[in-house]
């Protein structure tokens, strides 16, 4: 390389040159306060947005995780497992004793559940109109259809209509294979009966309670 163009290539790179001199319009003097002393000096706006700025991210990661560990900690520690999940469509407007976890807890201790641990969940207010058509009973069915299909839920509760549509489609169980036979015998003649689609079968897929049936 000539001497020259060694010489020229070593000015321009002279690292004393990247730096603005003190003569400079733009130059600014290193600010080598501490933190401390910046916030001392701001008004109660400037040390929020100052903090925001440099300290936001670190504050909103560490309240999410304190938020998880006490998630974390009340539900080991005070919540309880779902061991009785209830769904009912289609059900008065008015309250109902059924719509409270309180209802179910003889059921519960009966059958060796320890109310301190395990509860009864109960799915209600979803409606379904007979067609079906509107948006409101579609986003219904569609919840209920995941439920039923990912099966999470112990009793199904709604008027025929909704149990026919449903048991065509072997959304529901035959109640004959899981009841016992004193009780298939007793509400022989109270079953409600769907005929699947895909194989003709005929399924007892709900049960009709009168109005005095506890």
């Amino acid at each position: 390389m000539p001497e020259n163009n060694r010489k020229k290539q070593e000015y321009s790179i002279h690292p004393d040159n990247a730096k603005l001199s003190g003569d400079s319009a733009f130059y600014q003097p290193e600010n080598k306060k501490t933190t401390r002393e910046k916030l001392a000096g701001m008004d109660a706006k400037g040390r929020a947005a100052f903090i925001a700025e440099y300290y936001g991210l670190v504050i909103v990661l560490s309240l999410a995780a304190v938020g998880v560990l006490v998630f974390l900690v009340c539900h080991f520690a005070f919540g309880k497992d779902t061991v009785f999940n209830i769904m009912a469509v289609n059900t008065p407007l008015e309250e109902c004793p059924a719509d409270e976890e309180e209802f179910y807890s003889a059921f519960l201790t009966e059958n060796g559940v320890d109310l301190k641990k395990g509860k009864a969940s109960v799915t209600s207010g979803l409606g379904v109109s007979e067609k079906g058509d509107d948006s409101a009973s579609e986003t219904n069915l569609n919840t209920i259809q995941m439920r039923l299909m990912a099966c999470s839920v112990d009793v199904f509760l709604s008027n025929e209509e909704v149990l026919y549509s449903l048991g065509e489609f072997e959304y529901l169980a035959d109640l004959t294979e899981y009841l016992p036979k004193e009780l298939v015998e007793k509400y022989k003649d109270d079953f409600v009966y769907a005929k699947i689609i895909e194989t003709g079968e005929t399924w007892a897929v709900g049960l009709r309670l009168p109005a005095d049936n506890q």
